[in-house]
């Protein structure tokens, strides 16, 4: 697809905001109650966060702002994801299960952050955890299209809160290993 992109003159940032465009459109669908329909929409929606990142290896348009704005980006779609199961779930009575959803949310927000964080204070990747944004999303298509969304919802829950610790953890025994002159490196 590089080339016939490349030719329409549709660059990675392009893709990037498609990407989010479906993705909202998708969440829309979520928050209609056709969770399924919803679901496969925002499945064909991160297949342009895939595209987007190869078209900028392909196309040698590789950016330091193309990976901002996709980063940016990449949390509000996952947020969109989020607040529309929150609104089906309230619309339709389950309160516990909006609540959960907003921890959902939560968590998966606090990952990103915990990362970002880490990364400035350490001086080095901090990509540690299991509950990255990938196996995040893969779990509540796999569980909505399944039939099983809350179960997917809840895993997420417990997957980013857990993966928080971990980025926590991580930070604090680095920091207190240079503190003590154990490892240099970073700040």
């Amino acid at each position: 697809m590089g080339p016939i992109l490349r030719k329409a003159r549709i660059t990675p940032n392009h893709l990037t905001l498609l990407g989010v465009a479906f993705s909202f459109f998708g969440a829309a669908v979520v928050a209609s109650g056709r969770l399924r329909a919803g679901m496969v929409v925002l499945i064909f929606a991160w297949l342009f966060d895939v595209m987007d990142g190869a078209m900028a290896k392909y196309s040698g348009h590789v950016s330091r702002f193309g990976g901002f704005l996709d980063s940016v980006m990449d949390r509000y779609t996952e947020g969109a994801v989020f607040v529309a199961f929150v609104y089906h779930y309230a619309v339709s009575g389950a309160a516990l299960m909006a609540g959960v959803t907003t921890f959902a949310l939560i968590g998966a927000a606090a990952v990103s952050y915990a990362r970002a964080r880490a990364e400035n204070e350490i001086g080095s990747k901090c990509d540690v955890g299991v509950g990255a944004r990938l196996p995040r999303l893969a779990l509540i298509a796999a569980a909505t299209l399944a039939g099983h969304p809350a179960a997917g919802i809840v895993a997420v829950l417990l997957l980013s809160h857990y993966t928080v610790f971990q980025r926590v953890m991580y930070t604090r025994r680095l920091l207190k290993q240079r503190e003590r002159g154990e490892i240099t490196g970073g700040r």
